[in-house]
């Protein structure tokens, strides 16, 4: 644990409350309702780390009787199930790439309006098996479906690769066509000309992961929404309560949390309504800038 985190821990008259405690700022809505403010942070293994702050309610009454779960793929609310599967893919996609320090976007493509994902993930499958003879191959990738139906992959990976044996794999796989030509193409997103480098790691990370959350037609209830390599280990979150009594306190302790791993390249998100701060630092590699603006 980081020695910012220790340091409040040995100090909790500032920021931090035991939960035996009551602090005299909790709300009671006379239901066994609590109101207060938590704080949850993941570190990455190159040294980002995303810190969110939010008001959560805290239950302190009797427990409520358990909900029955429907059988899956029955359930009335499947729609609003399936958006909620597709956050929390997204999720684990961005906290994969961040894991393994994804920079650029490699991209899967046919020559042929590919429309059959089945046979397009035997494609995927063949292609990571050939690779992983060659090389170690650490990527978090997803399946896009474009309006035409046309399909996809794109491969969030860390660092230069050999584009020549990706393209020479790949294009093995699927063949040629009856004229000769070349039936795939692997194209590479650089991060000097697309902002995916090192102050760019939020924004590669998001764009892989925004297509978890589409509703795509080719793909079944119990079809895989991304694909990552083996060995991936999404980092712990740590969380505490935390002592504040506004969101503007909220915000002050993320940005004081974040100091710590430097808040060059950070990217902050706010709610007030919801009661949500986050911010998510970048790797760093060089002396920390640690300047908050509050």
């Amino acid at each position: 644990m980081p020695q910012f985190h220790s340091d409040l821990n040995e100090s909790s008259s500032t920021f931090v409350t035991t939960p035996q405690e009551k602090p005299e700022w909790w709300t009671d809505d006379g239901n066994g309702w609590q109101d207060t403010y938590t704080a949850r942070q993941r570190i990455f293994a190159n040294g980002q780390t995303e810190i969110t702050v939010t008001k959560d309610k805290f239950f302190v009454g009797r427990d409520s009787l358990p909900v029955p779960h429907a059988k899956r793929g029955a359930s009335e609310k499947r729609e609003a199930n399936e958006e909620d599967a597709g956050k929390r893919a997204k999720q684990k996609v961005r906290l994969c790439c961040k894991e393994i320090g994804a920079d650029r976007m490699v991209t899967l493509t046919y020559r042929e309006n590919m429309i059959d994902r089945e046979t397009a993930l035997k494609h995927w499958k063949a292609f990571t098996r050939r690779l992983s003879k060659h090389k170690a191959f650490h990527y978090v990738a997803v399946i896009e479906e474009q309006k035409r139906g046309a399909l996809h992959f794109h491969v969030a990976v860390s660092g230069r690769q050999d584009y020549r044996l990706l393209r020479s794999v790949w294009q093995s796989i699927l063949g040629l066509g009856q004229s000769g030509e070349q039936m795939g193409q692997v194209n590479v997103r650089d991060p000097s000309k697309f902002g995916f480098g090192r102050n760019g790691a939020h924004k590669l990370a998001e764009y892989i992961a925004k297509y978890c959350g589409k509703l795509m037609d080719c793909r079944d209830l119990n079809q895989k929404r991304y694909f990552r390599s083996r060995g991936i280990v999404i980092p712990v979150m740590n969380s505490w309560r935390v002592c504040a009594h506004t969101m503007l306190h909220a915000v002050q302790i993320g940005f004081e949390i974040a100091r710590e791993f430097g808040l060059a390249g950070a990217q902050t998100w706010c709610n007030n309504g919801l009661g949500v701060f986050w911010i998510a630092t970048a790797p760093h590699d060089g002396p920390l800038i640690d300047t908050c603006p509050f």
